[in-house]
């Protein structure tokens, strides 16, 4: 179960461009129904920690957490980690270093010498959102993909405007398409309001199956 770019243009945003937050958002899968996920994203300088936890059963767990670097408008991953013991998921953790040089993973038994920047997918995240803040309407970058560990190139484009109703009010969102040739197409919505904060994403399987992710209540940004 999983839910779950061009080099960046446009105006300069420093590290503190997004507010630190903590959210609640309720994750619906196509087949076994809502499960609650937790988010965190703490800056600190130039440096942000993003993860989120997802706990279908005590005894499971889906996760991420990343360090990340923001420099002007353009972000760096520096490490990940993935766990996901839910049967049937192999390997159910791997780690991922990066760096100027390539991007090692003895789990996933890679060594990538970079010709071009690889994100982690919350670093992919954090570069959408800023992307999309300085008005960039179309860009792709290469995402190391948490199904199968690999490394897709996303496409992004802004399709309009949508709203989104949540518990705690209306949203004039953003609507965001990332689509790659071998993963699942991802739709985000983005509240501008909400410091362009995604509060829905919904993947379209191969399948045609939809799993959804929505923000339960308001995030607590954690500056205010």
């Amino acid at each position: 179960m999983k839910i779950i770019f061009l080099l960046l243009l446009g105006f300069s945003l420093g590290g503190n461009a997004f507010k630190s937050f903590e959210a609640e958002f309720t994750f619906s899968h196509h087949e076994f129904g809502d499960f609650k996920m937790t988010r965190k994203f703490i800056v600190d300088g130039s440096t942000a920690q993003s993860s989120f936890k997802l706990r279908p059963l005590l005894i499971f767990e889906y996760s991420q957490k990343s360090k990340l670097n923001i420099s002007g408008s353009e972000v760096t991953s520096i490490r990940t980690e993935v766990k996901n013991n839910i049967p049937g998921v192999n390997p159910s953790f791997f780690a991922v270093n990066f760096s100027d040089m390539g991007v090692v993973s003895e789990e996933l038994e890679f060594n990538i010498t970079k010709q071009n920047k690889i994100l982690d997918q919350l670093g992919s995240d954090l570069q959408m959102r800023l992307n999309i803040k300085n008005n960039i309407a179309k860009f792709s970058f290469d995402v190391i993909d948490n199904d199968k560990g690999n490394v897709v190139t996303r496409t992004y484009a802004v399709e309009g405007r949508e709203t989104i109703k949540t518990s705690f009010g209306e949203f004039n969102c953003i609507k965001v398409s990332a689509t790659a040739d071998t993963a699942s197409k991802i739709i985000y919505y983005l509240a501008p309001e909400l410091d362009y904060f995604v509060i829905k994403s919904l993947v379209e399987l191969k399948n045609g199956k939809i799993n959804t992710l929505k923000i339960n209540k308001r995030p607590k940004f954690l500056e205010e």
